[in-house]
């Protein structure tokens, strides 16, 4: 089955599922203007992300300004972070190319650096806003990894995040010269000519990534309302990702490694993660089970309680109130100087007329 082949020369093949794929850019042009389809699919995961986040904050009668306001901060600051701990893990390069640091166009963007950066960035705003940065979480928890699985298909269109020759059922065909990641010598003595054109034949990581994401994200759904406590969600949602993560980045040829090392830093951080969520999860379950802890906790919040709109309407309007009040007693005192002033001057001027 041929899909948008141009003079039946396909771009992408899934040999062993019959699937040929045509022409695939990696940008559209509007007129002068290039869009990468990376970035475009990014900011749609975002956009979902957000949407669903919203309308669960809602739900559970939770301020959605908190929700966009995190948002907002989580997506610039996860940016940089992606970028510098990408950076960071390719520093030889970057020591070499420092031009480079900023070029996002030519690629280089680290999830868990996105992970660690808009993590930051939430604390800092719910620290602000004086509300629970783990309900928070929780509450945005399956926006992301929803996004995160979408966003995994803009390195298909990349054909980059791709992993070592394989011949099974998902291997997938690359024309040999689109390839935008690492073509390693086994591929090369793999490869196959098609119709005249060279293809290297690699494991799909994305597509393994994206349908784990999915997974994790219907889990979720499934089991919130299960939840016992904030940061629960949150738990689910790093641990069950980083499990994932640290199986399917033994895969990829493209990994970042600590230094001149072999060891890959995401799947190490990701079995840290997968073990520390685990720990905490089933300390707290045993907790629950025992009764030596009961958590504050409500699945719906109560109206007027810290994160729902009612509480931080009061908030607004006992600022304004504090800042009046402060406002008038400043200018009171000024009038009241002022007057004094007057008084003073009146009587100064009578004392001189008297000496006259």
């Amino acid at each position: 089955m041929l899909l948008d082949g141009a003079k039946g020369v396909a771009s992408i093949i899934f040999p062993h599922l019959g699937i040929k794929l045509g022409y695939f850019p990696s940008q559209i042009k509007i007129g002068s203007l290039s869009i990468a389809f990376y970035g475009l699919i990014i900011a749609i995961g975002m956009i979902l992300g957000i949407w669903l986040s919203i309308s669960y904050a809602k739900k559970t009668s939770q301020c959605t300004d908190g929700c966009i306001d995190v948002a907002r901060a989580a997506i610039i600051f996860g940016i940089i972070g992606s970028r510098v701990y990408y950076v960071l893990f390719s520093l030889d390069y970057y020591i070499a190319n420092p031009d480079q640091i900023l070029n996002l166009r030519g690629g280089g963007l680290a999830i868990y650096g996105g992970i660690i950066g808009g993590y930051l960035a939430a604390f800092v705003v719910c620290k602000v806003k004086k509300i629970s940065i783990l309900r928070v979480l929780d509450t945005v928890a399956p926006g992301i990894v929803l996004a995160q699985a979408l966003g995994r298909w803009g390195n298909f269109f990349n054909r980059e995040a791709y992993g070592e020759f394989t011949d099974s059922l998902f291997a997938m065909q690359i024309k040999y010269d689109e390839a935008s990641g690492v073509v390693t010598d086994l591929m090369k003595q793999n490869m196959v000519t098609v119709d005249g054109t060279k293809y290297i034949q690699v494991t799909p990581t994305f597509l393994y990534e994206s349908l784990w994401c999915i997974s994790v994200f219907i889990l979720i759904l499934i089991f919130r309302k299960y939840q016992k406590y904030n940061g629960e969600v949150l738990l689910w949602y790093l641990g069950g990702y980083a499990l994932g993560r640290a199986w399917i980045e033994g895969l990829r040829t493209d990994s970042l490694y600590i230094g001149h090392t072999n060891l890959a830093v995401s799947q190490l951080l990701s079995i840290i993660v997968v073990a520390g969520a685990l720990a905490i999860l089933v300390i707290n379950r045993i907790r629950l089970s025992r009764k030596t802890w009961t958590p504050n906790f409500e699945l719906v919040l109560t109206e007027g309680k810290p994160g729902t709109l009612t509480y931080s309407k009061n908030r607004i309007a006992a600022r304004k109130a504090k800042k009046n009040e402060k406002y008038a007693n400043t200018h009171g005192e000024e009038k009241k100087n002022a007057s004094k002033w007057e008084t003073y001057t009146v009587e100064k001027t009578e004392e001189s007329k008297e000496e006259e």
